[in-house]
C-alpha cells in the first residue's frame, strides 16, 4: 500500500505491514460517508517534514486536510486526510475520508451565502438597471434567476387596501367594477354584501381591458407610501422587487466551489426542476442600485442547503475524487436498479441474519422544519385524525390543501382544514414512525383580497388572487422600523431572516395581454389561472398523487413497512471490487438481492476477509402498504353530491310572533355527512327563519306596513 500527500507530492513511510479498515456507508441509511479507521504512521523526520511537524509543541497553526491517494494493486483512490494526534518518536494518527466522506468533510459549517460573497447581479449598476434586469425575468427563460409576485405579512394597521404586502406585484392601476358577494361575519354566518367600484393597483387577471404588456408593471418602479402600523414612510423606486436564484444554479455553484462539476442530473433535465427556484422575502434587494447574490440566499449552512435536497426528494450526492465529479442518485432508482455484482464466490463463511420484530418495522412520516402562519380552521395530527372529525374531507390538488364543504343556507361554503405544508401522516397506530423533518419553510396559498368601506360604516373583501404566502418581509439594505412608545422596535430577530422556501416557475403567455406573465406555484398547478390548470407532474406539498410521498418516498415506505432486515457476511473482495463498488450498489448473494448498509475491507497487508453490513430488499408477507388518500377519503371517489335548496312564502304576523328559536334565525354553516344513496329523494338538515319587513314607512296620513316571510333551506343528495 502506498499513501502520497499530493499537495507536497511525496509518499508517506508506512510501517511494515500497514493496513487501512475501510468503510464505505450507503448514505441513504447512515449519515456520513466513506472513510477509514485511525491510521497509525511513523512520526519520522521524513513524515513529520510532509505534515508540518505536527508533533512540534506550542503549534500556532491550525491543523489543516491533506489530500493524499491510497494505492493497493489495482485500487486507487483520493481522499482527504485528518490528523488526529501525533508524538515525537511515536506515531501520527490519521483518518484518511474517501469520495463522499471527503465531500461532506469540506462543507461543514460553510455558510451559503459566504460561497457569494460581495458577488453582484451583472448588469445592474443603478436601480432602473436593477429593475429592468427583473422586467427581463417575466418570461422565464432566465437560466439563473427568475421572478412572480408573492404575499407578505401585512403590517401596514390599515382597515382598506390589501390584506397582504405584495413582493414583486406586477400588473396596473385598474378600476375593480361593482359587484355583490357573499362575506363571512365574525360568528361564521355569510351576508350578502355591495362592494362599489374602486381604483386599485391589481394584477393581470383582473386586467380585462385589453391592457399591453407594456402597461403593466412592477408596483415597486414608483415611488409610493409605504405604512408601517399605521404610519406612513415614502419610499423610493426598487422596493418591493426581487428576483428568485435557482435552485440548480445554486447547487452547481456548491459544488463548484468546493471543486466539483455537479452532472446533469434528474433536477436539471425533469420540467418544472429545471425552474424551480430558491424564494427570498427581502423587500430592498436594489435599493442601493446593485443586486447582491448573497441577498437572495437563504440564512443556512451548505449542509442544511443540501440537506432539503437529500431529504425532501429522497436523493444522495455522491462524489468522485479522482475525477472530482459529483452526481445525484435517488432511493427508488437505487431500488429498482440492475445488481451491479454477484458475490456468491466472495462470501467465505456462512452470513447472520437479524430480525425484525413487529415493532421494528416503520412507516415514513414526513414534515417541514417550519411553516407559514395557518389561515385553516383547524389542525390534525395526522390524516387519520382529520378523518375522523371530518367525514367528508377532501385534498383539492391545485392548492394542495384540504377542505369540507358546508352550507350556509342554501349558500356553499368550502372550509379549509388543512394547509399545502400539511405533513405525510396517514396516521397508521400499526407501525412505529420514521420521522423526517426537512429543513425549509413551506409557503402556502393565500387568497389575496382587497379591502374597501362599502359606502357606510362597514368593510368588504373582494377576493382577487390566489398567491404564495411567505411570511414576513425582511429589510437587508435599509430600515423600515417603527419605533413604539416603549422605545422598542416593532421588529423581533428572527424577522430578519430568510428559510430555504422552494417554489416552481412558471410563464404562461397570455394572448389577451400580449406577453408573458410570472406565476409561482408549488404544486403541480397553475392556480393562478382560475381553478387551476394542471402544468406538472410533480409536487413540492408532501401530500396527494404528485405529492413527495407518491414521487420520492413510497418505495422507501415500503422497504420500512415490510423490509432492510440486517444480515451480516464476511467477504473477500477483489482489489476490483474495492475500487469500483460503490455503496449504493445493489447486489447478488446466492440469487438473492441486497443493499449495502456498510460495505467494509482493507488495504495494505495480506488481504482478509471483512465483515459487511447488509440489508434486505425482499418484501415480507404479510405486505403491508400505505393507503391512498383515495382509500382514506371517500369524498374524492364520491359518486353523490349535496344541493342546496331554498323556499321562501309569505306568513301572518302571528306566524312570525310564534316562531319560537325560528324568529329572525341566522343560518349557521352546516357540515353535511358523505353524501350517499341512503340520503337520495330526503331532505337533509332543513332550517326555517321567519323574518319581518317594513315595506311602508309610517307618516302623518296612515301607519307603518309590515310583511312577513318563511325562509325554509334544506339540502339534496344527487348523482354528480
Amino acid at each position: 500500500m502506498k499513501i502520497t500527500n499530493l499537495d507536497k507530492g511525496m509518499a508517506y513511510q508506512l510501517a511494515e505491514g500497514a493496513k487501512l479498515e475501510v468503510e464505505r456507508t450507503n448514505p441513504f441509511f447512515n449519515d456520513y460517508g466513506e472513510s477509514t479507521t485511525p491510521l497509525d504512521i511513523p512520526a519520522s523526520d521524513h513524515n513529520r517534514m510532509i505534515l508540518g511537524y505536527p508533533d512540534t509543541f506550542g503549534r500556532r497553526e491550525k491543523m489543516v486536510a491533506n489530500n493524499v491517494s491510497i494505492e493497493d494493486g489495482e485500487y486507487f483512490a483520493q481522499c482527504r486526510q485528518i490528523v488526529l494526534s501525533a508524538q515525537h518518536k511515536g506515531n501520527i494518527s490519521s483518518s484518511f475520508y474517501i469520495n463522499d466522506g471527503s465531500f461532506y468533510s469540506k462543507i461543514q459549517d460553510v455558510k451559503l451565502k459566504d460561497l457569494f460573497k460581495d458577488e453582484m447581479v451583472p448588469g445592474c449598476n443603478t436601480v432602473d438597471e436593477c429593475i429592468a434586469f427583473c422586467r427581463s425575468l417575466i418570461d422565464g427563460s432566465n437560466e439563473n434567476y427568475g421572478i412572480f409576485p408573492v404575499l407578505l405579512t401585512d403590517d401596514s394597521g390599515l382597515d382598506t387596501g390589501y390584506n397582504y404586502k405584495i413582493l414583486n406585484g406586477y400588473g396596473c392601476v385598474a378600476s375593480l367594477p361593482p359587484m355583490e358577494m357573499w362575506q363571512q361575519n365574525s360568528d361564521g354566518t355569510y351576508d350578502r354584501v355591495f362592494a362599489p367600484d374602486v381604483k386599485a393597483f391589481t394584477l393581470r387577471s383582473l386586467n380585462m381591458m385589453g391592457l399591453q404588456a407594456e402597461s403593466l408593471y412592477f408596483e415597486g418602479e414608483k415611488e409610493r407610501t409605504e405604512y408601517v402600523n399605521a404610519v406612513p414612510i415614502s419610499l423610493d423606486k426598487g422596493y418591493y422587487i426581487s428576483p428568485f436564484i435557482r435552485a440548480n444554479y445554486v447547487l452547481k455553484r456548491v459544488f463548484s466551489y468546493f471543486g466539483y462539476d455537479l452532472q446533469e442530473n434528474f433536477f436539471t433535465k425533469t420540467s418544472p426542476f429545471d425552474k424551480m427556484v430558491l424564494v427570498n422575502n427581502v423587500i430592498d434587494v436594489m435599493v442601493n442600485g446593485h443586486i447582491r447574490v448573497e441577498d437572495l440566499l437563504p440564512d443556512v449552512s451548505v449542509s442544511d442547503f443540501l440537506g432539503v435536497f437529500r431529504k425532501k426528494f429522497l436523493c444522495e450526492f455522491v462524489s468522485d475524487e479522482g475525477t472530482h465529479t459529483a452526481d445525484i442518485i435517488f432511493f427508488k432508482d437505487m431500488l429498482n436498479a440492475s445488481p451491479v455484482a454477484d458475490l456468491t464466490r466472495c462470501v467465505t463463511e456462512e452470513p447472520t441474519l437479524s430480525y425484525k420484530t413487529a415493532k421494528d418495522f416503520k412507516r415514513v412520516v414526513l414534515r417541514p422544519k417550519s411553516q407559514v402562519d395557518s389561515d385553516a380552521s383547524d389542525s390534525y395530527d395526522d390524516i387519520k385524525d382529520m378523518m375522523s372529525k371530518n367525514p367528508g374531507a377532501y385534498l383539492d390538488p391545485s392548492d394542495g390543501c384540504f377542505y369540507k364543504d358546508g352550507y350556509s343556507g342554501n349558500y356553499y361554503v368550502r372550509t379549509k382544514i388543512g394547509e399545502c405544508s400539511q405533513p405525510y401522516d396517514m396516521g397508521d397506530k400499526d407501525f412505529d414512525t420514521q420521522d423526517v423533518t426537512i429543513p425549509e419553510c413551506m409557503p402556502e396559498f393565500r387568497m389575496l383580497q382587497y379591502r374597501q368601506s362599502d359606502g357606510h360604516d362597514g368593510i368588504v373583501n373582494r377576493d382577487t388572487e390566489r398567491l404564495l404566502f411567505i411570511g414576513k418581509g425582511v429589510t437587508l439594505n435599509s430600515s423600515l422600523k417603527v419605533t413604539e412608545e416603549d422605545d422598542t422596535e416593532d421588529e423581533d430577530e428572527d424577522s430578519q431572516t430568510t428559510p430555504i422556501m422552494l417554489a416552481f416557475t412558471l410563464s404562461p403567455y397570455s394572448m389577451l395581454l400580449g406577453g408573458y406573465y410570472p406565476v409561482g406555484t408549488v404544486t403541480a398547478y397553475n392556480v393562478f389561472e382560475g381553478s387551476g390548470i394542471k402544468a406538472f407532474d410533480y409536487s413540492l406539498c408532501f401530500n396527494g398523487e404528485d405529492g413527495i410521498f407518491e414521487k420520492f418516498y413510497k418505495d422507501y415506505d415500503l422497504m420500512l413497512r415490510n423490509s432492510l432486515q440486517d444480515m451480516k457476511v464476511k467477504l473477500l473482495l477483489s482489489q476490483s471490487l474495492k475500487q469500483n463498488l460503490a455503496s449504493h450498489a445493489k447486489v447478488v448473494m446466492r440469487g438473492v438481492a441486497f443493499l449495502f448498509n456498510k460495505l467494509k475491507f482493507t488495504l495494505g497487508g495480506k488481504n482478509e476477509p471483512t465483515e459487511s453490513e447488509m440489508l434486505t430488499i425482499d418484501l415480507t408477507t404479510p405486505i403491508s402498504e400505505a393507503k391512498t388518500l383515495d382509500e382514506l377519503m371517500p369524498a374524492l371517489s364520491c359518486e353523490y353530491k349535496w344541493e342546496g335548496h331554498e323556499t321562501t312564502v309569505q306568513v301572518s304576523k302571528s306566524d312570525y310572533e310564534n316562531a319560537g328559536v325560528d324568529k329572525d334565525r341566522t343560518f349557521k354553516v352546516l357540515y353535511p355527512p358523505l353524501p350517499s344513496a341512503e340520503y337520495v329523494g330526503k331532505k337533509y338538515g332543513e332550517q326555517k327563519s321567519y323574518v319581518s319587513q317594513k315595506v311602508r314607512h309610517a307618516s302623518f296620513w296612515r301607519h307603518s306596513k309590515w310583511e312577513y316571510h318563511c325562509t325554509t333551506v334544506w339540502l339534496e343528495c344527487v348523482k354528480k
